[in-house]
């Protein structure tokens, strides 16, 4: 069981992969839920249930994670997640959230809710990497079958009868006798998605995907509704930063493509740091507690940008074996990573430019990337980052930020606003790393990619 501690740190928004996966799907909703909307008046325990599946989920079950308890919170005190892994297979999925019961009533407005009922009614559906995918389509399916026309092999939604508007209970005739709605609130978590519209691997190729019949791309949160039946969905992308199935680059850069690939396959950088970006956990708890207490829809996505760059994983392995086992042999020497952290910030540049959010010198930025495109549907080699003015600074700029890697301040500043980031000695340590992460996490605003998607996409 995961304790308070754990989603205290999800607050504060520096978090590990690993955690961020199984509170991603179950701790920020359960937490949106108690944002004081129309909460009970008195504090009771709540237990809420969650259907999860994909890789990153499985191996919380190997662990032996069977609920998550999130203690102490205002006004409903001890929040208690039971995790139903399933098979990532779309009916499953949607069966098995189907099978929630629906609890409680809201009088006036007739509806019943699913589980646990009342003001505070939602289910809970959390996927990663390919099981992401699935639990979008099973979403999908859910959301046809809400509007009347569920496809072939899922189980149709159950539709409420007509009810008595002030009590509930069933009848057939009266003044107060009205159709009752039973109203399903999907929370959908897709942790890297690799149908996510703007990195994932799927949408990058869902021309050629489409072809053959494929949706590649993974819908956001809306709401359908026929007699008797309502469904409304906020759903989370939640995308590891640079990994190949949910944040593939967009251009044929062999630095941006060699990054993504050690980022999946070695994905041990994430033990330096990683941080919440383009969203809030609050953007995320306030769209989850009106999903839950007001049945509004929406759509929300967000990356866990790692501190450690992929590509330079391999130099910094050595240093974080040898440093695990100090640990664990309770030796008090950290073995810095020195060399890497030098190359870092010119190995940025290269890596970033192959992406659409990338914030250049002339835009007000860094190389660094904001991570607020997520949405934006962006297939492969469909756009050009940089502008030919752009891109003949970039050579320049990557030699200062070497030189600047190994003597801070000796090559002069990185393109016309780079100064600052560019004299950080981030060689010294891990800590200094981490400031440099967070002094990037407020960038001017991007121009659409919309505006460049004429122009060429070589790069």
């Amino acid at each position: 069981m995961v304790d308070g501690k754990v989603a205290r740190r999800v607050r504060r928004g520096r978090v590990s992969a690993a955690k961020m996966t199984v509170l991603g799907a179950v701790a920020v909703t359960a937490s949106a839920m108690v944002a004081g909307l129309t909460a009970p008046a008195a504090e009771a325990d709540v237990a809420f249930d969650a259907v999860a599946t994909g890789p990153l989920f499985r191996v919380a079950q190997a662990l032996g994670v069977t609920s998550i308890e999130i203690p102490d919170v205002d006004v409903l005190g001890t929040i208690t997640i039971n995790l139903d892994y399933a098979l990532p297979f779309p009916t499953v999925l949607a069966d098995d959230v189907n099978a929630f019961p629906f609890g409680g009533f809201t009088p006036v407005l007739s509806t019943f809710k699913r589980q646990p009922g009342g003001t505070l009614g939602a289910a809970i559906l959390g996927g990663s990497g390919l099981g992401a995918y699935q639990a979008g389509i099973a979403y999908e399916a859910m959301l046809a079958s809400a509007a009347g026309n569920t496809p072939a092999g899922y189980t149709p939604l159950v539709p409420s009868g007509k009810v008595n508007s002030l009590t509930g209970e069933p009848c057939t005739s009266g003044l107060s006798c009205v159709q009752g709605i039973n109203v399903t609130n999907l929370a959908v978590a897709q942790v890297n998605n690799p149908g996510s519209p703007n990195g994932g691997l799927y949408a990058r190729f869902a021309p050629i995907l489409n072809l053959f019949g494929i949706e590649a791309v993974s819908q956001g949160g809306t709401s359908a509704s026929s007699t008797g039946i309502a469904l409304n969905a906020a759903t989370v992308g939640l995308a590891l930063g640079y990994n190949l199935m949910s944040d593939f680059p967009v251009t044929l850069n062999p630095f941006s493509l060699t990054n993504s690939v050690l980022a999946t396959v070695l994905p041990t950088n994430l033990i330096g740091g990683a941080t919440l970006a383009g969203t809030s956990e609050d953007v995320i708890y306030a769209k989850l507690g009106a999903l839950a207490a007001l049945n509004l829809s929406s759509t929300t996505y967000g990356t866990l940008a790692p501190t450690d760059l992929p590509l330079l994983e391999p130099l910094r392995l050595p240093a974080r074996l040898v440093n695990a086992a100090f640990q664990a042999l309770g030796v008090p020497i950290t073995v810095p990573t020195l060399l890497a952290d030098a190359l870092q910030p010119a190995a940025e540049i290269l890596v970033n430019v192959g992406y659409t959010d990338v914030q250049t010198p002339s835009e007000g930025g860094t190389y660094n990337r904001t991570y607020d495109q997520s949405g934006t549907y962006t297939p492969y080699l469909s756009v050009n980052p940089l502008t030919p003015a752009e891109w003949a600074q970039v050579p320049g700029d990557v030699v200062r930020a070497l030189v600047n890697g190994f003597v801070p301040g000796l090559g002069g500043s990185v393109g016309s606003a780079a100064a600052g980031s560019a004299k950080t000695p981030r060689a010294r340590s891990v800590a200094s790393r981490r400031a440099v992460s967070q002094a990037k996490e407020s960038p001017a605003p991007k121009r659409a990619v919309a505006a460049r998607s004429a122009r060429s996409a070589a790069g």
